[in-house]
């Protein structure tokens, strides 16, 4: 499982060094501990920087231990990374995970259970989980599930057995969170699949298993409305899922 964190496509702002360091501690405090937390150690978990960003300043703020596999590396270099890793192995498993989400501790295993070595193409997610709001430290219960445009979801992995497909693709060139069961499903030509018979989407939305943050310094990298009202606030356990 690779997971990236894509800039290129944000404004020219994203790449100054106020906001990188804000992602990152907002990386450090939520999704760094659910990866330690995963039972699940066998992942590489890799940074894309985007092209402008100073890759040096980044590493910087990253230098310290941590049990699972890293790499930081320039969104350029990313292409020739998962072709050189693939080498050798039947499935490549990519996950889009944005800095401020945080996933439970057996996500990496959820992953492995949905390969199927006989669909070339496994699109696999959770649509429910928890919205988190630094502003007033509370949780509220955030579910997505739009089955006619793709699948909208905090964590989603793309499975493609590398056999049957021509090419090596990673999920973020499937496109934005919303459109991506819906481009995968129109677009399975460029992928080397003559005939597509079922639908490549797995999802699970059981109990909540992932938490998405906003964040309460100025200047956020997501740009969404939080309408209050419309979420209802959640009192899960979360040291069930995410650990202490």
């Amino acid at each position: 499982m690779i997971g990236f964190w894509n800039l290129d496509n944000f404004p020219e702002k994203i790449y100054k060094n106020d906001y990188i360091l804000n992602g990152i501690k907002t990386m450090k405090k939520y999704l760094f501990p659910s990866l330690e937390n995963q039972i699940c150690k066998r992942f590489i978990w890799v940074l894309k920087v985007g092209n402008k960003a100073n890759i040096t300043y980044v590493k910087s703020l990253l230098n310290f231990n941590h049990s699972f596999e890293a790499k930081i590396l320039y969104e350029k270099d990313i292409k020739n990374y998962i072709r050189n890793i693939s080498k050798g192995f039947n499935v490549l498993i990519t996950t889009r995970l944005d800095y401020d989400d945080r996933i439970y501790y057996d996500a990496v295993n959820d992953v492995r259970k949905a390969v199927n070595i006989k669909k070339p193409i496994i699109l696999y997610g959770y649509n429910k989980g928890f919205y988190y709001y630094e502003k007033n430290n509370k949780y509220y219960e955030y579910e997505r599930n739009d089955t006619t445009n793709g699948l909208t979801s905090i964590f989603a992995s793309l499975i493609i057995v590398l056999n049957n497909v021509s090419n090596i693709y990673d999920i973020y060139e499937l496109g934005t969170h919303i459109r991506i069961r819906k481009k995968i499903i129109t677009s399975y030509k460029s992928f080397g699949i003559k005939e597509l018979s079922y639908e490549p989407a797995i999802y699970d939305s059981g109990s909540p298993k992932f938490v998405w943050v906003r964040q309460k310094y100025s200047g956020q990298f997501h740009y969404t409305n939080l309408i209050e009202k419309k979420l209802k606030l959640c009192k899960f356990n979360l040291s069930r899922f995410y650990g202490k």
